[in-house]
């Protein structure tokens, strides 16, 4: 059994990218049934993923309006606000093109050369990353988890190709 190195969010190669929260994130009334691009919320990202069963949507000047906080294909979602630790890939299984977080979330995007981006995905449905989180989150009305002290959080960093095995056995 190999023993691998760690690395923190902080060293690890990967981009961590907050919503957007300036004066064009959207309020109520821009939050419609259907429309051009699916505004996540809590309820859409779950300890097993994406759940669809209610969605939200802003329309294309809305979304063309916001600056930050878009996803891509490849794309990994955190909570950090409310319910903590749960996360979503957004691989070619998700029928919605375009996608934005909210602000209780962030996107991992990786360095798709040397760290797979399921690999980040099926570690943060792990134990090993839910006791640190657990540690680090703060608030017990709206528990949460800044980007500060999640970047401390420690991750397992096998080669690329140890990677690419262990999401195909997973």
């Amino acid at each position: 059994m190999s023993v691998w190195p760690h690395k923190t969010l902080l060293q690890a190669p990967l981009q961590i990218i907050d919503g957007d929260r300036g004066k064009n994130y959207p309020s109520k009334k821009d939050l419609l049934d259907d429309g051009h691009c699916l505004f996540l919320n809590a309820g859409n990202v779950t300890s097993n993923g994406f759940v669809f069963s209610e969605t939200m949507f802003i329309d294309k000047e809305r979304d063309q309006l916001l600056r930050k906080g878009k996803l891509q294909r490849g794309d990994v979602l955190l909570t950090t606000r409310g319910t903590v630790g749960n996360a979503a890939y957004y691989g070619d299984d998700v029928d919605f093109e375009h996608v934005r977080i909210n602000s209780g979330m962030v996107i991992l995007r990786t360095n798709a050369d040397q760290l797979n981006a399921r690999f980040i995905y099926f570690f943060l449905r792990s134990g090993l990353f839910s006791n640190q989180v657990k540690a680090l989150t703060t608030g017990s009305a709206q528990p949460q988890l800044p980007i500060r002290d999640m970047v401390r959080i420690s991750m397992p960093t096998p080669p690329i190709y140890e990677q690419v095995k262990i999401v195909s056995v997973l």
